[in-house]
């Protein structure tokens, strides 16, 4: 499964392998997904989930909720390059292209290998 993430987090302990990708990378990664129906959205806002709809034509759910980790689950993520100076206007924010950055993490459970000790 494809999570789709608006931040970098580690919402599961485990091993992470965060790596930059391309605008074109992510839009490849998320299309595959979302054409067998595999991936969940966790974008927590309306204007990150529209910009991604623009440059890949797909629906994207906006959602707080909390994202679980499984075996062989992948993070997708476009982040904020920068952080919104006033937090009180998240809401009216419109961040383009040129705002974000796109990376996958790869993540696998301390239980598959060797651990952190």
């Amino acid at each position: 499964m494809i999570l789709l993430l608006n931040s970098a987090v580690m919402p599961t302990e485990g091993v992470y392998t965060l790596k930059r990708i391309s605008l074109g990378t992510f839009r490849n990664v998320l299309q595959e997904a979302a054409a067998t129906g595999d991936f969940q959205s966790y974008i927590g806002y309306p204007e990150t989930a529209r910009l991604i709809q623009q440059f890949t034509d797909i629906e994207i759910e906006v959602s707080r909720g909390q994202a679980k980790l499984a075996t062989g689950d992948v993070m997708l993520i476009v982040k904020l390059r920068h952080r919104v100076q006033d937090p009180s206007n998240t809401s009216t924010y419109q961040p383009s292209l040129d705002d974000l950055e796109f990376f996958i993490c790869h993540w696998r459970s301390l239980n598959e290998g060797e651990g952190i000790k």
